[in-house]
Formats: structure tokens, C-alpha cells, sequence
């Protein structure tokens, strides 16, 4: 089977979600040998020389200078160019990678939008601005012949908007390694969260930030501690005015650092506005943390009372609520939730599950 791979990037030549999962997803995928995969990107160099059956086609990338949908559009003209050339029984498109006469391929085109942002916009500003975008995206929903939702409330989204014949259920996934074991008897120091992500205002930095204020007018400096890593157009806002005795500023952590992150902390926290199936709850999963995260995309396909909390998005009240059940929490409940979160993920979200799950349908769109 010769399946045509579309992205507009690959990590680590470009960052993201969509752009990490594109790295994995093809780098399972190329473990089965009955698959020819051809990946469209647009970097100068190869990124899969030691997989015998990827090909790699360069496809001049996006100017970031300009405006971004008129430059994905012309990405999308050259990408049709490309795949014009050559004969796929499945192509996939991450985004809007194939829209430029997206109808050609209708029979085989399998689009997976990720976190459907345009769909999920907060603020009439940004609703404006994802006018454009929606029409774009039901446009090649319209050409595609199925279309990939992470799960959750992103299937509701797609089902109203594309109805469900279409929709086909593919999760994303995590790298599960062995099991971390964690001491929750909080002998050595106060109880540690942490919080990875973009530092911007639709990760719900803002939220985590007050909510932590609180907490400790409340009394519980001394008790709970927060590490919060990445950067973004809040950091310098947040460092500057929010400088707090219990919360250290990672900024841009290394691999090494942030492993060692997930090993220290006794959950993570992630108050986010909207999302997909973020890889940063699936990592930390992985790395047995109990999970606190606002009740937006595929998070509760992730995170139950087993394994968590799942808040309301924007609420202040419901984030501290949860911080607070968890502290107040046993160390043996805290180890079960733990050990939940672990078994969750490798059951459930491992690449070599996930793949597995995207060869069988494109089996299935291959044979029809």
C-alpha cells in the first residue's frame, strides 16, 4: 500500500503538536513493511534516512512573514503539483496541508485538522478571524473521504459540522517507557506541580497564575510548589509582575530537564482554553502523573476521576477546587491516580496502538 504523507512540518525542523505527531505517526507507521510511505515536507534535509520504505518529497514551505492563509493556500497549490506525480492509495493531509482541488483526491483523502481551533475560538476577535479558516476547512471536509477527530469533544464539533459518516476516531500517542514510581507521603518537601506549555493566553497561563494567588493568601505557600516550563508572548508579563516564593520560571527546558520534571512532580496542571489530544498530558501520563486539566477537546478521552480532574475551562474556582482535592488527598489515593494515569496510556495511547489502528483503516478506505 502507498500511502502519500502531507504536513507542512516535522519535528524538531518545525515545533508542535501536529508537527511532533507527524514525526511519530510516520515513524510508526514505517515499522510495518507491506506500507510505502512518501512524506511531503517542506525542509531542506531528509529526516527518515534509516527507514528503507519513507521516501521524502520537498515542498517549498510557508513564508511566516506573510499572511498565513494565503501562504498555506499557495503550500497547498504546490503540494497538489507534487502529489500529481505520482499514484497513493491513501493520502493523508495534517491540517490544511491538501486543499488547493482537494476534490481530486476524494476518493482516498483522509484530513486530520488536529484541534480545530477555528472551531473552538474564545473572544469575538478570534471568532472573526476563524470565519475564513472554517470555510476553508469545510471545504476539503466536503472533498475528503474521511476525516480523523483526536476523540472527545472534538467528535461533537466534527459530527455537527460534517455529520458522522465521515468521521473516523484515530487518538494521538505518547513514546511508554517503564513506569515511574512516585512517593506521595510528602516527607521531603511540599507537594510539586507543574505546568508545560506555550506561554500565551489560550493555554490558560492567566488562570493557573491566579488561581496559585490564591492558594497562597489562603495559606498554602509553604505547602504546594509550581515549576512551570516553556516561553511564549506572556513569559516576560508573568516573570516581570507575577513573581512568586513557590513558583520557579523554567522558561525553554531541554529534554533532559523536563524528564527530570515529570519525575520530581506529583501531578501536572493544565488549565488550558482549547486544545486537541495535547502530547503534553499524554507525556505526563506516562510519566505516572495524576492530571489536572480543563474539559476542552479530547481531554476527557484522557483524564477521568481515576486518573484526575476534569475542570471547567475559565474557572478559577474549579482549578483550585482541584489543586485542593488533590493535596488534601490520601497517599495512597494519590498513588492510585497515579498508577491509573500510567496504565491509561499505555493501554489505550502507545504509537504502536495508534498505528495500528491507522493501518486497519486505511485498509478498509484502500479495499472499498
Amino acid at each position: 500500500m502507498r500511502i502519500a504523507f502531507c504536513t507542512d512540518g516535522i519535528f524538531p525542523k518545525a515545533v508542535g503538536g501536529m508537527q511532533r505527531h507527524s514525526r511519530l505517526l510516520i515513524e510508526a507507521l514505517a515499522k510495518y513493511s507491506e506500507l510505502e510511505i512518501v512524506v511531503f515536507h517542506p525542509h531542506d534535509d531528509h529526516l527518515f534516512e534509516g527507514f528503507k520504505n519513507i521516501q521524502e518529497i520537498l515542498v517549498p514551505g510557508i513564508d511566516v512573514k506573510k499572511n498565513y492563509l494565503r501562504e498555506c493556500r499557495a503550500y497547498s497549490v504546490r503540494m497538489y503539483e507534487e502529489l500529481l506525480k505520482g499514484e497513493y492509495d491513501i493520502i493523508y493531509s495534517q491540517g490544511l496541508s491538501v486543499w488547493y482541488k482537494s476534490e481530486t483526491f476524494s476518493d482516498r483523502l483522509i484530513v486530520n485538522p488536529h484541534g480545530l481551533e477555528p472551531y473552538q475560538a474564545i473572544g469575538f476577535k478570534d471568532k472573526v478571524i476563524a470565519i475564513p479558516f472554517k470555510r476553508v476547512f469545510k471545504k476539503i471536509f466536503k472533498s475528503s473521504r474521511a476525516v480523523v477527530s483526536l476523540g472527545g469533544r472534538l467528535t461533537d464539533i466534527l459530527s455537527e459540522v460534517i455529520g458522522k459518516d465521515k468521521l473516523v476516531v484515530l487518538p494521538n500517542a505518547t513514546i511508554v517507557d517503564q513506569k515511574i514510581e512516585k512517593d506521595f507521603t510528602l516527607q521531603n518537601g511540599p507537594l510539586r506541580l507543574m505546568f508545560v506549555a506555550r506561554f500565551a493566553h489560550n493555554k490558560g497561563i492567566h488562570i493557573l497564575i491566579q488561581a496559585i494567588e490564591e492558594l497562597n493568601n489562603e495559606g498554602y505557600q509553604g505547602k504546594i510548589s509550581y515549576d512551570l516550563a516553556g516561553k511564549g508572548p506572556l513569559y516576560d508579563h508573568y516573570t516581570q509582575n507575577h513573581v512568586i516564593d513557590n513558583v520557579k520560571y523554567w522558561g525553554f527546558i531541554s529534554d533532559e530537564d523536563l524528564v527530570q520534571l515529570y519525575k520530581d512532580s506529583h501531578a501536572f496542571v493544565f488549565p488550558t482554553l482549547f486544545e486537541g489530544m495535547p502530547t503534553v498530558v499524554l507525556e505526563a501520563m506516562s510519566k505516572s502523573l495524576p492530571i489536572i486539566v480543563s474539559d476542552v477537546g479530547a481531554t476527557a478521552e484522557l483524564v477521568d476521576e481515576s486518573n484526575g480532574y476534569l475542570i471547567t475551562k475559565n474557572s478559577v474556582v474549579e482549578l483550585k477546587q482541584a489543586i485542593l482535592d488533590f493535596y488534601h488527598a490520601s497517599a495512597e489515593e494519590k498513588t492510585a491516580k497515579s498508577e491509573s494515569s500510567f496504565q491509561r496510556v499505555k493501554d489505550n495511547f502507545t504509537w504502536k496502538i495508534v498505528a495500528q489502528k491507522h493501518l486497519d483503516f486505511f485498509q478498509k478506505i484502500a479495499t472499498k
